[in-house]
């Protein structure tokens, strides 16, 4: 078997030098509109599911509180950032011996508790240890470490009963009107622990 060998001379050489020029030219712009369109789908692609990750993430994290002091079984559930926080301080009135029975089964149960370590309840309010008071129990004890207290104006502290149950909370505090704030961190509440 023999092998042929075509010898080009300069003529078709560049003849078909300027072809596969041509060719790549043309094809130029196809290669890069393809291209173009692969690098925009993986873009896209991939900040389109980096977009949804976050959205999960922030959905995720996003912290409930579980209240489950129903009678009928059912569970509460408050998202904080979705509640809206009304100003209820002008809303609230001084507990009385005259107002008891307009209170709810966890307050009423805490006043009596109060009572019993030393309160006295009188027609213009509750007084504890000198101080006429206005009592908050908390169930629980805050995730994020913040208490809101909302108080009356007319009274001279808050009592607060933290954690247990009203009628024996495990802590209490007594804290005089001067250093209250609708907003009080644990480490700020701390120094007014009182033991009965």
């Amino acid at each position: 078997m023999k092998i042929k060998v075509y010898r080009l001379g300069i003529l078709e050489g560049f003849i078909i030098f300027l072809i596969l020029l041509i060719l790549a030219i043309l094809m130029l712009p196809l290669f890069l509109v393809i291209l173009g369109v692969f690098l925009i789908y993986i873009l896209f692609k991939y900040k389109v599911k980096d977009f949804f990750k976050k959205i999960l993430y922030k959905i995720k994290r996003k912290k409930i509180k579980i209240e489950d002091v129903s009678n009928n079984g059912y569970v509460k559930i408050n998202f904080g950032k979705r509640i809206e926080i009304e100003d209820s301080s002008d809303k609230l009135k001084n507990i009385s011996l005259n107002n008891l029975d307009n209170l709810d089964e966890t307050t009423k149960t805490f006043i009596y508790y109060l009572k019993n370590v030393g309160a006295e309840l009188k027609d213009d309010g509750i007084y504890f240890k000198g101080y006429k008071v206005y009592p908050i129990f908390k169930k629980t004890y805050p995730i994020n470490e913040i208490i809101k207290l909302n108080y009356p104006e007319n009274i001279d502290a808050v009592i607060l009963g933290l954690k247990g149950e009203p009628y024996e909370p495990k802590y209490l505090y007594l804290i005089p009107k001067e250093f209250l704030k609708d907003r009080m961190h644990i480490d700020e509440i701390k120094k007014f622990e009182i033991k009965v």
